[in-house]
C-alpha cells in the first residue's frame, strides 16, 4: 500500500513537472538577480516574462530571457513595452531578450489612429539587449488612412520614460525587421525624445541629458518593407 501511494505521488509530480515544461515558453537564466523578488525561471509567454520585469526595481548581475525555439509569439497591443527602471544596471547588470530566431507578429488591430505601436518599446530603461528576433507587421492590419489607421509604426523604439530618465546604453541587433511600408509612418528603428511614449504629436522636450536616448547602438539588423530604416 505504502509503495502504491510512493507511486501515485511521484506520478504526480513527474505530470506536475510535465505540464510547466509544456506550457514554459520563456526561459530565464538567473533569475534572482533582479529585486526585490526573483524572476520565474519560466514563463508561459515573453508578455508575461516582460510584465514581471517592469515590477522589478534593482539588478545585481546579468539576466537573460530567451524565447524558446519554435514559440511564435503575438505582442499585446501597441507592442511589448520594458519599463523597468532597475537600480545598479550596467554593461554587465543587464538584461538581455533573446529571440532565438522566433518570429514576433504585431498585434491585429492595433488601436484605431494611434501612432505609437511597436513591436518592441524601450522606455526609460537602461542595459537592454533586444536580438535574435523576426519582427513582423500582422498582415491583417491594413487600414492607412490618417486618423483611423490600425497599424503598426516602429519595429523597435526607444523613448523616455519622463523628461529626466531616457533609454540609455541600450543595443538592438541580429534582428530582422519588417513592417508594411505601404503605410507611410513606417520605422525599422525609431528613437525620440521630442515627445512622450504616448503623446507623439504634442511636443515635450527633455529637460537634462538625463533624459535623452544617449549610448545606444543598433547592429546587424535586416530591415525592409518599412519607409524609414
Amino acid at each position: 500500500m505504502k509503495k502504491r501511494l510512493l507511486f501515485l505521488v511521484a506520478l504526480a509530480l513527474w505530470a506536475t513537472l510535465l505540464v510547466q515544461q509544456v506550457n514554459a515558453q520563456v526561459t530565464v537564466t538567473n533569475p534572482a538577480n533582479v529585486g526585490p523578488t526573483a524572476l520565474a525561471g519560466t514563463y508561459a509567454s515573453l508578455a508575461l516574462a516582460i510584465a514581471d520585469l517592469n515590477t522589478k526595481t534593482s539588478i545585481t548581475g546579468p539576466v537573460t530571457i530567451s524565447l524558446d525555439a519554435s514559440n511564435p509569439q503575438t505582442t499585446p497591443a501597441g507592442g511589448y513595452s520594458i519599463t523597468a527602471i532597475l537600480a545598479g544596471a550596467s554593461a554587465v547588470n543587464s538584461v538581455t531578450f533573446t529571440g532565438n530566431g522566433n518570429t514576433i507578429t504585431a498585434f491585429t488591430p492595433q488601436t484605431s489612429g494611434n501612432l505609437n505601436d511597436a513591436v518592441f518599446k524601450i522606455i526609460g530603461a537602461d542595459f537592454v539587449t533586444i536580438q535574435n528576433f523576426i519582427m513582423q507587421e500582422n498582415p491583417a492590419n491594413s487600414t492607412t488612412a490618417t486618423g483611423t489607421n490600425n497599424m503598426t509604426e516602429w519595429g523597435v523604439a526607444l523613448l523616455y520614460a519622463s523628461l529626466t530618465n531616457g533609454a540609455q546604453n541600450n543595443i538592438i541587433q541580429n534582428n530582422t525587421i519588417s513592417l508594411n511600408r505601404t503605410y507611410l509612418n513606417t520605422f525599422g528603428f525609431y528613437s525620440n525624445t521630442r515627445h512622450s511614449a504616448t503623446a507623439v504629436t504634442t511636443s515635450a522636450e527633455v529637460t537634462s541629458a538625463a533624459g535623452s536616448n544617449s549610448y545606444n547602438k543598433v547592429y546587424g539588423n535586416i530591415i525592409s518593407n518599412i519607409n524609414y530604416g
